[in-house]
This record gives structure tokens, sequence and C-alpha cells, in this order.
């Protein structure tokens, strides 16, 4: 009987044993796990579900109700504070970016865009228009009415006479002859744009920063102005401030033969149908200045395929039309970026032969008469 006792207390014993090495072991497990946790932001591209309340069928309940997570929150880590992590979201700094801006291209930059007698505009009811247009506004929601408070305040009183740049296909090229808007002035040299130019934001909906500073989206299927509401209503609101004479920057030696004036662009939807046609502040007349890249096909000339569509269209607004054939000082803009192109080594050895009249008294023709042949032996 004492044996049977003994027996049946060192068969608990050994259990309460066992079970205190497992709880030892397990607490172990739970600290060195807990040093491995990382809170890291969601992946998820979609603006809407991160609205929506996780859901769980019973099943998956059933499955994991044994189960521990810890499950991140999408809205708990600004993505704008500590360390910059780069977004397809809101850009971080949006508003005191746009104010900045707005007070160095006024104040700064005055004597290159503003007469005198322009009107300073206040930075922050500049800024305070633009935020009210696209805080807490889905993206998708947007139409090209909604930023119309902040184009009519930041373009009030301004036309631009005789010096009004537009492009289409050619923006490195035409900001360049530009030249930030001490030769013409682009639509991106207006205060309007300046202030946005390069910026990303939309709106969200039931969050307390207002904009989504994880993912704007791509384009909106179900509203196609959503994606113009910006810049589709800029580029209106800049056509109709230009006045005199105006210019337009085309491609004639577009990729896969596209054509220099396209139905789809941003300067035959919402800049040429706004050109004022009647009053003071009139076109009247349009230049076209289509440039031809360096080694590349030429696919349009003027006078030609949809140039000769533009200049119908131009016509019937009753405005004068012209059009260049890659103008000289274009030319030289190009062959800047493209010194090594065949027609630009032509270009510099023309343009070396001038300048060494012009010190010299005459060119090193020993020199660049070696060079020229060089040059044509390699064709």
């Amino acid at each position: 009987m004492n044996i049977f006792i003994l027996r049946k207390f060192l068969l608990v014993l050994f259990f309460l044993v066992l079970m205190t090495i497992n709880v030892k072991s397990s607490i172990k497990l739970v600290k060195r796990q807990s040093s491995n946790i990382r809170l890291e932001r969601s992946n998820s591209h979609s603006i809407n579900r991160d609205d929506q309340p996780v859901r769980f069928s019973s099943q998956t309940l059933k499955k994991n109700k044994n189960e521990i997570k810890l499950i991140p929150k999408q809205n708990s880590v600004n993505l704008c504070n500590g360390s910059y992590i780069k977004t397809n979201g809101t850009t971080c700094g949006l508003k005191e970016i746009m104010i900045g801006r707005c007070n160095e291209y006024q104040y700064l930059k005055r004597g290159l865009y503003l007469s005198n007698t322009t009107q300073i505009k206040n930075c922050s009811k500049l800024y305070e228009l633009f935020e009210s247009a696209a805080r807490y506004k889905p993206y998708c929601n947007m139409n090209m009415s909604t930023y119309e408070s902040y184009f009519q305040y930041a373009l009030a009183d301004v036309n631009a006479i005789n010096r009004s740049l537009f492009w289409s296909g050619t923006y490195t090229l035409a900001h360049d002859y530009s030249n930030r808007g001490f030769n013409y002035i682009t639509l991106e040299d207006t205060l309007a744009a300046a202030m946005a130019d390069g910026l990303s934001w939309c709106g969200k909906e039931n969050d307390p920063q207002g904009f989504d500073y994880v993912s704007c989206p791509n384009n909106c299927a179900d509203n196609i102005w959503a994606d113009d509401a910006f810049w589709g209503l800029a580029s209106k609101k800049f056509a109709e401030k230009a006045a005199g004479e105006v210019y337009l920057v085309l491609n004639g030696s577009r990729a896969n033969d596209q054509p220099s004036f396209r139905n789809d662009s941003f300067f035959t939807k919402y800049e040429l149908p706004n050109l004022q046609k009647t009053g003071q502040y009139r076109v009247k007349k349009l230049i076209v200045l289509l440039m031809h890249s360096p080694d590349r096909k030429v696919v349009e000339r003027c006078g030609e395929k949809s140039l000769i569509t533009l200049q119908m269209r131009v016509q019937s607004y009753d405005i004068e039309y012209l059009c260049k054939d890659d103008p000289e000082e274009l030319i030289l803009i190009m062959c800047n970026d493209q010194l090594e192109a065949r027609e630009c080594q032509i270009a510099k050895h023309v343009l070396r032969q001038q300048w060494d009249k012009k010190l010299f008294g005459r060119s090193n023709a020993n020199y660049h008469s070696i060079s020229f042949l060089v040059l044509f032996s390699k064709w």
C-alpha cells in the first residue's frame, strides 16, 4: 500500500516538473519572438479597401480561433514624420512647399512674370483654396470645376501678351526655350501651376489628415474628368490668358510615326479651343515651331498630314497661322543635349569655323578640314 502511494506521488511530481519546464520554455519563446516584431506599412494600393472594416467568414474564425496575431493598423503610422518613405501618395510637406513656392514666385521672380501693377496674391489664402478643393475629397470624385476658385484667384489680372508658349510632346525643349519665363511663358511658369508642378496629392475621406500619403489612383475608370481635374483646368485657364502672338512647339519626329498634332493632347482638348478669339486680349496669330530630333526619322513637316488639320482648325477660329520647321535657336538647344548626333556634329563644325573667324580673323582650316573628313568617313 505504501509503495503504491509513493509511486502515485512520484508520478504527480513528475508531471508538475514537466509542466514547469514547458511554461518556462514558452515564456522564453514569446520573449524571443517579441524582439523580432516590427510594425510595417501595408502594401495595399486600394484606397477604398483601406476604409473598409475587416470582416472574417465563420469558417475563418473557427480555423483561427486559437491563434494570436498582431494586425497592424493601416493609418497608425504617419509616413511624413521621422524617416522619409517614398510612396506614390500625396507629397509630404505639400502645404509648406506650395506656400513657399508662392512666396518665392512673387517676391524673388516678380520681375520675370509680373508687371509692377500686378496684384500680389495672399499665399495662405491661395493654398486654402487649393486645399478646400482637394482635402477629404476622393480623387475619383473630382471634375473640371473642382479647382475653379483656386485658378480664378491665382490668375486674376494676368495676361501673357506675345509671350505664351504651348507645347505637346516637347516638354524639355519647350521649357529650355522659355528659359523659366525669361523668354516666353509656359503653363508651368504661371503662379497657379508653378505651385503644384511636380507634386502629387489626393484627398481621403474619414482621415485625420485629409490626404492619402500612401497611394493615389493612377486613373479613374468611372470618371475620365478626374485625371484632368487640375491640369486640364490649368491648361484651359492658361489658354484664356494668352493674347497677341502665341507659340506652339511640336515634335515632328515622334516615335511609332505618331502625328505631331494629336486629338487626345492637352493642347487639342483644353488649350486650342479656349484661345480668346475676340476682345482686347484676343489671340491674333499662332506660330508653330515644328522640331525634328537629331538622328531621328522625320515623320511630318510643316504643311503635311496632321499639320494641315491644325492649320485648318486654327484658321477656322479667325487666327493667323504660321509654321516653321526647325528654327535655328531651337536647333542649338537640341544639339546642346545631343552633341554627338550626326547633324549636331556638322553644326558644331560650322559654328567652330565662324567662331575662329571672330577670334582670330580666320578659321583654323587645317584642323577643321581634317575633323570634317574624319566626321564624314564615319557615315
